[in-house]
């Protein structure tokens, strides 16, 4: 019987790393919709795309400051 090589990764995962995927996700579906769209798309509906990829970008940043402050907490604590 061969043993296989167990791999173990104990580093905690992001807390909102799902949430980060979601919005990337979206933001990149979102920029292919607006890709797809052509120059005979209205404008009205490119101008709704662009600030779709505007709020989806900010909320996201948002999300990766939180993550990393949390990640900081986490070490500060593990320190103390």
């Amino acid at each position: 019987m061969a043993f296989e090589k167990l791999d173990i990764n104990l580093k905690a995962a992001p807390v909102l790393e799902e949430l980060i995927q979601d919005l990337e996700n979206k933001i990149n579906a979102t920029k292919g919709v607006l890709d797809d769209c052509g120059e005979y798309a209205s404008p009205s509906l490119v101008n709704g795309l662009e600030k779709d990829i505007e709020l989806l970008e900010a909320v996201l940043n948002r999300v990766v400051a939180q993550q990393v402050l949390m990640d900081l907490k986490a070490n500060f604590i593990c320190l103390n």
